[in-house]
């Protein structure tokens, strides 16, 4: 509790000293400044820790004491790699890149993942070397009082870090801050084999830094897997989706909405565009001034720059709002998570074509000519003049 309020003190304290305006993140700048400034401060951190351990490293020739040396010497390359990223990412947009570099902080998170990598494999192998053929090592109670130091001062760069993420939103920061968090316990692991060694003579140094490094290794693949997926265009968060829905349903005109899309290229730079269905009766001049309010609400509460196509339906026609209904509880009887949209209805001497769009899950494996053929089948049992004319589409939230 006491330490907590520590962390949150100083937490404020840096940034009322560092980060000009520091009160209002919703600003770009604001932002990147958080960014550029956290990061150093943790590389100046790491750079302390890094000479200190290979220094200890080196007197007690203890292996897994430099596994974790190497392991914040990588944390060096990840800040510096955060850093640039933040730096670059807050660039303006040009002709080559239209949306910004937003990016460029997922890019950044892809090279830590890589220099995480390269480090932890390179410690595995040094690791194996001296269960080979084991060393000596020396028990110094200045080694021990080194690392304990480095486990305290990791804690607060944890804590330090996921303030500053959760402020700002970042993820690249809340990865440094968890990256942290492990560290401190391997580096406690190394402080646990020398005690060992101290009190049975038992070497497990090397055993403890080949799973350190194995630790480090598994970090890397985490990291590298979730920028990557971001980087690949993983769904958007559930419930922020759900808020906007309810946001622009709330305002009255706005009958419903589909082919909701949203575009992430990096913090601060997210384009929407989505169907919002409105009444076709409304007058026009109405319903676009209407429109755009939405989509600069959406912007101000969201910081997504968003485009809204209107749908209009006739609210009036109540054969096609019958027959929308019957369409639709076909739908859902044969999966509950399926919905339609853009229903209309085109009338002919010989038979009445109902035009419509079927949305499923995105990871909906379902043939869609079967699903097709089995919707139009029982529609058809309700009037065999009834043809559907059906276009599949798969959900992109």
């Amino acid at each position: 509790m006491i330490f907590g309020i520590i962390i949150v003190i100083m937490f404020e304290l840096l940034c009322k000293a560092f980060i000009k305006d520091h009160e209002n993140i919703e600003d770009e700048k604001v932002r990147e400044r958080y960014g550029t400034f956290f990061s150093v401060f943790s590389i100046f951190c790491n750079i302390l820790m890094v000479i200190f351990k290979l220094i200890v490293s080196f007197l007690s020739n203890s292996v897994s004491i430099r596994a974790d040396a190497l392991n914040n010497l990588s944390d060096v390359g990840s800040n510096l790699a955060s850093y640039f990223g933040f730096a670059l990412s807050g660039k303006h947009p040009d002709s080559d890149h239209p949306y910004g570099h937003g990016r460029m902080e997922y890019v950044s998170g892809m090279i830590v993942s890589f220099l995480i990598l390269l480090a932890g494999f390179s410690s595995v192998r040094e690791s194996v070397e001296k269960i080979l053929k084991p060393q000596a090592i020396s028990f110094s109670y200045i080694g021990i009082f080194v690392l304990l130091c480095s486990v305290g001062l990791k804690l607060f760069m944890a804590y330090i870090n996921r303030k500053a993420g959760e402020r700002i939103s970042s993820e690249t920061l809340k990865a440094a801050a968890a990256d942290s968090f492990n560290d401190s316990f391997m580096t406690l692991s190394t402080v646990f084999s020398l005690i060992i060694y101290r009190l049975t003579d038992v070497n497990i140094d090397a055993y403890v830094g080949l799973v350190v490094s194995l630790l480090v290794v598994k970090a890397g693949i985490e990291i590298f897997r979730n920028v990557l997926d971001t980087i690949l265009g993983k769904a958007p968060d559930k419930e922020e989706i759900k808020a906007i829905e309810k946001d622009i349903c709330a305002h009255e005109g706005i009958l419903g909405i589909h082919d909701l899309i949203l575009h992430d290229y990096g913090p601060s730079h997210r384009f929407m565009s989505l169907h919002a269905e409105v009444d076709a009766s409304r007058p026009i001049m109405e319903t676009h001034d209407l429109i755009d309010n939405i989509e600069l609400e959406i912007l101000n509460r969201y910081k997504i720059l968003t485009t809204i196509h209107m749908d209009p339906v006739d609210t009036k026609d109540e054969e096609t709002a019958s027959l929308k209904q019957i369409v639709k509880q076909i739908v859902t009887s044969i999966n509950k998570d399926y919905n339609i949209h853009d229903f209309r209805v085109v009338k002919g001497p010989s038979h009445c074509n109902l035009v419509f769009d079927v949305l499923l899950p995105s990871d909906d494996r379902i043939s869609h000519e079967l699903l097709k053929k089995e919707i139009s089948d029982k529609v058809s049992e309700i009037d065999s003049s009834y043809r559907c004319v059906i276009q599949i589409d798969h959900s992109f939230v």
